[in-house]
């Protein structure tokens, strides 16, 4: 397999082939409403009756006010439909870096009037369809999930000079769970969590002949805090992921979304840290609960995008060296400033406890180049595994990017040099690192030469026996783990003997 890659490294349409039969576990970074195309939005939107503002492009339910008009318009008019997708996507985006940074932030707030709660089962289809067709087996989508309700709620119970510490975050957490709306926000969450979910299996035909390969791809959520709110807010939505997990099984984390330069975010970063640190232990030392995951963006950072001021650069030296040390993050989204953090012994030591403690990293390549233009050999993908950090490649936003996981896949052989050995590790560290229920289907995390003790007899491919079958029923990650390694096997068998 591996002399098969590099037999035909050179010829970009046949390693964009042999990537897009590989079996590619897991998207472990991907924004749902950045994951569906505008394309579909567009059609949504034109079909619910929405409008769009032909100078902002800002989308809005009907009836349509003054300079909108219906997006169904578009769907006669080329240079509005062609003008929507440019708004919407980066798409034939010309302009500068920060341009460009600006405009892909700004999309969110353009498109988010055609998603409404009752697309939800669309969004969560597509994304699933699109995984399946690329021959991956599980998915992790971030969104809000109405947690700004309790982050609503939060702000009217905390003052802005309070003094947080341990104590005080538990006793407004209390205070929070005790008011009616919450758990109104809650049981609304639950109800579209499960629709979503339930909509998608009859929007990709599950269980019927005409299954779309959507079928066969798992979807777990993590509720997403946003750092451009107060820090009270974004504590009241970190509230709210954690009792959600406690009532819906598919919620398995949180994360921190929306710019990490933005002035909120920088403002508050440490005390957020410190506030999911209090959150996270609270959590896990009551053995009755169901264990909640942290995974965070962090370093998604260049000095361009922060004030140039020495305060300002400063935030280039800690971000993730204090997600993983104050928050526990498992995870970090993009970490692409790792390179250049000064906090702690610098960024050798923060990599070698990276790899020590087993956070991943979730590699955005095309992200990273369109927003941050970092690509090449300035991207730390290779120091990270040079370090045995742990990593996978995500897409982060494959609508708006106007990508999908095949495309990082290939953009990893092609620009970073990746090896078939290397990105079958990526693929299998992708569900390695999924936050699943359940024991793993390798013996030694990380080391994947050994299957469990009860599968250690079986072959994946094949059916396995009494004991490992009991065992992959029982645990969600060897199940799907099982899944894709089976897919693997016959994807080499048949890639070495066609």
């Amino acid at each position: 397999m591996a002399e098969r890659l590099e037999e035909i490294r050179d010829d970009h349409e046949a390693v964009q082939a042999f990537v897009l039969g590989m079996p590619k576990g897991g998207d472990l970074h991907s924004h749902t409403s950045g994951a569906v195309t505008p394309e579909s939005m567009i059609a949504w939107g034109a079909a619910d009756g929405a409008c769009i503002d032909t100078t902002t492009f800002v989308a809005s339910s009907g009836p349509c006010a003054d300079g909108a008009v219906p997006i169904a318009d578009a769907l006669d008019d080329q240079a509005l439909y062609d003008s929507i997708v440019q708004a919407w996507s980066m798409e034939d985006f010309m302009g500068t870096l920060l341009e460009g940074h600006q405009h892909f932030f700004d999309s969110f707030g353009k498109f988010g009037g055609v998603l409404i709660d009752s697309r939800s089962d669309d969004m969560v289809a597509q994304v699933r369809s699109t995984a399946g067709k690329n021959n991956q087996v599980y998915v992790e989508l971030m969104q809000g999930f109405g947690s700004g309700t309790a982050g609503t709620l939060a702000e009217a119970a905390m003052l802005d000079d309070d003094v947080w510490d341990e104590p005080y975050l538990l006793e407004k957490r209390a205070e929070i769970l005790e008011d009616p709306g919450f758990d109104a926000a809650i049981d609304a969450a639950k109800a579209s969590i499960e629709s979503s979910l339930s909509g998608s299996d009859t929007l990709l035909d599950c269980g019927t002949p005409m299954a779309d390969p959507g079928c066969n791809v798992d979807v777990r959520f993590l509720v997403a805090a946003n750092r451009t709110r107060t820090r009270a807010y974004v504590f009241g939505q970190w509230v709210f992921a954690f009792e959600l997990a406690q009532v819906v099984p598919e919620i398995v984390g949180v994360n921190l979304v929306s710019p990490e330069e933005n002035a909120n975010s920088l403002r508050y970063y440490n005390d957020e840290m410190l506030a999911l640190s209090v959150l996270d232990r609270f959590n896990e030392e009551d053995a009755t609960r169901t264990p909640v995951h942290v995974g965070l963006h962090a370093g998604e950072l260049i000095p361009d995008v922060l004030p140039m001021t020495p305060e300002g650069q400063m935030e280039l030296d800690y971000h993730i060296r204090n997600a993983v040390e104050i928050a526990h993050a498992e995870r970090i989204g993009h970490g692409v400033d790792a390179l250049g953090e000064m906090a702690g012994d610098g960024a050798d030591d923060l990599l070698s406890d990276m790899a020590r403690m087993g956070v991943m990293v979730e590699i955005c390549l095309t992200s990273n180049d369109a927003l941050l233009d970092v690509e090449g050999r300035e991207h730390p993908l290779k120091q990270y595994m040079a370090k045995n950090v742990p990593v996978a490649l995500s897409t982060d936003d494959q609508g708006i990017l106007r990508i999908d996981i095949t495309h990082e896949y290939v953009r990893a052989v092609e620009e970073q040099g990746l090896t078939y050995p290397q990105l079958k590790k990526i693929a299998r560290t992708s569900l390695e690192h999924a936050f699943l229920a359940g024991e793993s289907l390798w013996k030694t995390r990380d080391d994947f030469s050994a299957l469990v003790d009860e599968c250690a007899s079986d072959s994946p491919g094949e059916t396995p026996s009494a004991g490992c079958d009991a065992f992959l029923r029982a645990n969600d990650k060897a199940r799907i783990q099982w899944r894709h390694e089976s897919a693997t096997s016959a994807f080499e068998e048949a890639t070495v003997s066609p």
